[in-house]
This record gives C-alpha cells, sequence and structure tokens, in this order.
C-alpha cells in the first residue's frame, strides 16, 4: 500500500490577509518558505521517495523546498491543482461573509452543496485530485509519496482518504496542521 505525506502549502500573503485563494498562483511568503523547510525536517524520517504537488506557484514552492531538503525528485501533477472558487478568489472572508452570507453558511454546514461561481464545486475538485491520487499510487506502489496541495485540496483529500465523508473538512482547511500521513486504501490505481 502506497502511504502518502499530505501537505500543505506554505503560507502566501492572500493567505495571511484572510483572502479566499483557490487556485490563484501566489508564491510564498518568508513564513511560508520557512513552513516548507520545517517540513521537510519533520517528515524526513518517513522516507518519501519523491514530492508531487499541484501546478501553483505555493504548490510549486514548498515542494519544491521539501524535494529539496529530503534529496528527492518532484513532479507537478496537474490534478492536483487548487479547488477553483472562481469569482469567491481574492475576497476577505469579511466581504464574503458580508456579501455572501446565507451562501456563507451553506458552505460552511456543507461544504459539498455550494459551488463558486465560475468555479468548481467541492466535489468536482474532489474527482479530479482523486484521479491525480490514483496515477501517483500506480506509479508508486508501496512507497512513501509526499503530495503538496493548496489549503482546500489539502483539506478535500484529507476527507477523502481518512474519513470518507467531508464533515471535517473546515477543521482541516482551517487548522494549524502543515501535514498527515494517509494510506491510498480505497483509491484505485489508475
Amino acid at each position: 500500500m502506497t502511504k502518502i505525506v499530505l501537505v500543505s502549502a506554505g503560507q502566501t500573503q492572500w493567505r495571511l490577509e484572510g483572502r479566499l485563494a483557490g487556485d490563484t498562483d501566489l508564491p510564498l511568503t518568508e513564513l511560508g518558505h520557512r513552513q516548507a523547510v520545517a517540513d521537510a525536517d519533520a517528515i524526513s524520517a518517513l522516507k518519501p521517495v519523491v514530492v508531487r504537488c499541484g501546478p501553483e506557484k505555493a504548490t510549486k514552492q514548498t515542494g519544491t523546498v521539501i524535494a529539496h531538503g529530503l534529496g528527492i525528485k518532484i513532479k507537478t501533477v496537474k490534478e492536483l491543482r487548487e479547488m477553483d472558487l472562481g469569482h469567491w478568489e481574492g475576497l476577505t472572508l469579511e466581504d464574503f461573509k458580508g456579501r455572501f452570507g446565507r451562501v456563507y453558511k451553506q458552505w460552511r454546514s456543507d461544504p459539498t452543496s455550494v459551488e463558486p461561481p465560475e468555479g468548481e464545486s467541492l466535489l468536482e475538485a474532489a474527482d479530479r485530485l482523486t484521479d491525480g491520487i490514483s496515477r501517483i499510487v500506480k506509479n508508486h506502489p508501496d512507497q512513501t509519496v509526499v503530495v503538496a496541495l493548496g489549503q482546500y485540496a489539502w483539506g478535500i483529500l484529507r476527507c477523502k482518504l481518512g474519513d470518507a465523508n467531508y464533515q471535517r473538512f473546515w477543521e482541516y482547511v482551517d487548522a494549524e496542521e502543515r501535514w498527515c500521513e494517509v494510506t491510498s486504501n480505497g483509491i484505485p490505481s489508475a
């Protein structure tokens, strides 16, 4: 069974400002870079063989720092891109709550029930992310792989691979926790 170390991308300026940042290309802040260095140190004992990441700048930078720190290769996997928040991208949480209060409450109570305008639903993102993980499992059977993801993608895959439901999605997205280890149990290899 493949072991997957899910790592949430380091801090970006938008995350620091409390802005909704889906698949927008944003670089890591200084703190984000330090977080990635600390992540590499923390997961080194798990002996990962490769790093895979989404195509956004923050996830690539996080993955690159980790790969460099561990002396392993990195590759971008397009299916691992962050959730597309459409017209919500860049709004502060306060702006979002003020402008779309009812939608915000619904999204927080059942994140699978809302689709951002011109974006993608959580379930659509989950299907795409699962396809990416399936390819990784096929290419790295019985190995440990680091997967660097945006915060929403990280929450989605934590739910999908660890819980089999999305009840704890916001707990994961909002947590200070940076990484976790899950198995590919239940994910078919593509």
